[in-house]
């Protein structure tokens, strides 16, 4: 009886459904992961709008999120004088800080600057922030033990001024 039901199956209808069930499955995924990413670049758009009309960035380079107190997103970009600069804005009250690259150490610095003192096993992501007033960068990564771990080092003297460890 069962070997009956086995030979009245049409295979190709079988594989051509489970095809058309993939494919169906996979068209979800995708539209799952673009709307799940569609608040970042939102704010992405706008971080780079506002930017643009309070600071004069005429040419996007980069586009950092911070968000360890507070959420900051940063551009990194050209002004009208062709200086490069970093637009740090508080996300909740659209606060924004100018900072010139020439004066701040870079993003790899901070980095290097962290690993050398607290060795990272796997870096997480370097941010501009605002500590205390100040600009700096946020350095998350985990440790050699698989622990959130969280350096901030400030902008100007490279100095690691808040150590967060074991998150």
């Amino acid at each position: 009886m069962i070997l009956n039901f086995f030979k009245k199956i049409n295979y190709k209808k079988v594989v051509k459904w489970v095809i058309i069930l993939a494919i169906i499955l996979f068209v979800i995924f995708i539209g799952l992961l673009l709307w799940a990413r569609q608040p970042i670049s939102n704010a992405k758009h706008q971080a780079i709008s506002l930017a643009e009309r309070k600071v004069g960035i005429k040419k996007v380079d980069h586009f950092y999120m911070s968000d360890l107190n507070r959420t900051y997103y940063t551009i990194k970009g050209s002004d009208k004088n062709n200086n490069k600069v970093y637009a740090i804005i508080e996300k909740k009250t659209g606060n924004i800080v100018v900072q010139s690259t020439k004066s701040a150490i870079s993003a790899e610095q901070a980095e290097q600057i962290t690993n050398q003192k607290y060795k990272i096993s796997k870096l997480i992501g370097v941010a501009p922030t605002i500590y205390n007033g100040k600009a700096a960068w946020s350095v998350s990564y985990f440790g050699s033990q698989n622990e959130l771990n969280y350096a901030i080092v400030d902008f100007k003297t490279g100095k690691i001024v808040r150590f967060i460890a074991n998150i």
